[in-house]
């Protein structure tokens, strides 16, 4: 059923992919800068920690510890998997090469599941739960100018994505959560005694939020080749 369903989404996408250089570049590679899809989300959580209403500020912890479980979950997963073919590399029938795409990009990335969508999933879902019209922004910003350029550029079939916002949204509401409501009392007073260090920890963190902890990623890649 699922194959199906990206076999079937592959074939939309691919009806487009061959149309327009500029719009590829654009969908797949502009929407792509962490600038634009990313830098939103933290100065988004900045403004709110910083904003007069008070129930932010444990939203803003929720969705930092959200954001976290997710990206750790779905990288264990993916360790667990086999690995899956993203559909650059796998030969599917359905997909055809955008243009303007490096066909041998994220070579050797497993496909399942995605971590972009199980982090934008994650923080949407903690910013929905205190702020409807706020969340239900974050969620369209994840569909729309994340995900679906994803699936669009054959680096996920949707599968991976709806397994990535599974993730996301469990690890909002069931690690997150739990986590953040005996978790604040020690950030309320880290912040006051130690603020210094606590907005300097506060920015590298959003720094790696922003960057996907790439950097991280690609260490720990490449040791797990050498073992």
């Amino acid at each position: 059923m699922l194959n199906a369903f990206d076999a079937y989404v592959l074939g939309l996408m691919s009806r487009y992919s061959q149309t327009s250089l500029t719009a590829n570049k654009f969908i797949i590679q502009f929407l792509d800068l962490n600038s634009v899809k990313l830098l939103p989300f933290i100065v988004g959580l900045w403004l709110l920690w910083f904003s007069k209403a008070s129930k932010f500020r444990p939203a803003v912890v929720e969705a930092f510890l959200g954001m976290l479980a997710g990206i750790g979950l779905s990288r264990l997963i993916q360790s667990f998997l086999p690995e899956r073919l993203r559909p650059l590399h796998s030969g599917d029938p359905n997909f055809i090469l955008p243009l303007g795409v490096d066909p041998n990009a994220l070579e050797h990335w497993s496909s399942f599941p995605s971590d972009h969508a199980a982090l934008f999933f994650a923080v949407s879902t903690t910013i929905w739960r205190v702020s409807r019209r706020l969340g239900t922004v974050c969620y369209a910003w994840s569909i729309f100018v994340v995900c679906i350029p994803r699936i669009f550029a054959g680096y996920h079939y949707a599968s991976d994505i709806i397994g990535g916002a599974v993730i996301g949204i469990f690890a909002a509401f069931f690690i997150a959560r739990p986590i953040q409501s005996k978790l604040i009392p020690w950030v309320v007073v880290a912040e006051k005694k130690y603020a210094a260090i606590f907005y300097a920890i506060f920015f590298v963190l959003s720094y790696e939020f922003m960057t996907m902890f790439i950097e991280l990623r690609r260490v720990s890649h490449a040791l797990k080749q050498l073992l």
